[in-house]
């Protein structure tokens, strides 16, 4: 049955910058060099960035196949951005899953965002001086519900 909820999801993928690089808890500034880095050392930009596999449309279509719109916040006509903070370690994992910021009356949709987020599949792992390191990575992913009047089912 289709639902008169249309789910869209806008991601945008910040990797120049971390949209939050001015708190210094949320990112802490790069290393001056490799050699000066601890082997667990994270990273807000990197040399090569860590990807989804399949690139940027495949995280789209990702997100787009697998998020489900809390039946709560549909309701209720909870909408908004949920700005999710990972870390995409050497193997490619996503760990220290975050909200860091969500949606007023939004718990369920933070908790949607994390789940998807925490059910990706490996991304490719981001790389500093040839070698694969922890990234931190911010995805925003925008809740948004369409209530056409067109749609009658």
């Amino acid at each position: 049955m289709k639902s008169k909820i249309i789910l869209l999801i806008t991601v945008s993928l910040f990797y120049h910058f971390n949209l939050f690089a001015q708190h210094d808890e949320l990112a802490p500034p790069p290393p001056k060099s490799t050699e000066e880095a601890p082997h667990d050392e994270t990273f807000v930009m990197v040399e090569k960035m860590p990807e989804f596999p399949g690139g940027q449309a495949a995280l789209m279509q990702y997100l787009s196949s697998n998020i489900k719109y809390p039946e709560e916040c549909r309701k209720m006509g909870v909408e908004g951005k949920v700005f999710v903070k990972f870390i995409v370690d050497p193997t490619g994992s996503i760990i220290n899953t975050q909200v860091l910021r969500g949606v007023e009356d939004g718990k369920l949709l933070e908790k949607e965002a994390i789940r998807v987020v925490e059910s990706m599949p490996k991304w490719k792992p981001g790389t500093q001086g040839g070698k694969a390191v922890n990234v931190y990575f911010t995805l925003p992913i925008a809740f948004k519900l369409n209530t056409n009047s067109d749609e009658k089912k």
